[in-house]
């Protein structure tokens, strides 16, 4: 095999990964990525239509980038009770990766709740618990969800590193929480949560 072969099957799987990103910025980077490599391909085969074609997908690729990227993002976090029809909603709609992710008590361990909002979208469910850790007032979070379309952790960071006014409104001096899956590690690894050892509990000081 060629390495001009080895090429076109390395810009197919490059395609093909894009479009699974949940990630719409992630999306249009890899899609991107994958598109150059094709253009590459084409033009050192003499396919120059598909040359033309997937220059033209780099160009719509990183127009939508720039358009994503420079686009100033609102974010709103909301009390509201956990009682409320329209979290029963959220939650329902949303049962199988939350139960997944956070456990199938985790919703009924929770005493109170919010919904994150981007530019006006819901875009996630928050849901905890006061607690004591180490003699600080602190919010155990048994659920922090965020939909697919906003998983690019913006929401995340938003609330638990840029803006931490929810919780220091509330008193808390103190986040923790428990990850029943693993894939929910790096995410709160990056929002600066610590790993207690000889427990399941990471922590955050705010």
């Amino acid at each position: 095999m060629s390495f001009i072969e080895i090429l076109g099957y390395i810009a197919s799987i490059i395609v093909f990964i894009s479009l699974m990103m949940k990630s719409l910025v992630k999306l249009r980077l890899i899609n991107a990525a994958g598109s150059l490599l094709f253009v590459i391909f084409a033009l050192t085969t003499a396919s120059f239509p598909t040359a033309v074609l997937n220059i033209g997908i780099v160009v719509i690729d990183i127009y939508y980038f720039l358009k994503m990227v420079r686009v100033q993002d609102n974010f709103e976090i909301m009390y509201v009770e956990k009682d409320n029809p329209l979290v029963n909603r959220f939650y329902n709609k949303n049962r199988k990766e939350i139960e997944t992710l956070f456990g199938t008590k985790a919703f009924a361990q929770s005493e109170k709740a919010a919904f994150f909002f981007r530019n006006d979208d819901t875009a996630g469910l928050l849901a905890y618990s006061s607690a004591e850790f180490e003699n600080q007032k602190t919010a155990e979070i048994f659920i922090d969800f965020v939909v697919p379309k906003y998983r690019d952790l913006a929401v995340g960071r938003q609330f638990f590193v840029k803006d931490l006014s929810f919780w220091k409104n509330q008193g808390y001096e103190c986040l923790i929480t428990k990850v029943p899956d693993k894939i929910h590690v790096p995410y709160i690894r990056r929002l600066g949560f610590v790993h207690e050892h000889n427990s399941g509990i990471w922590t955050k000081r705010i």
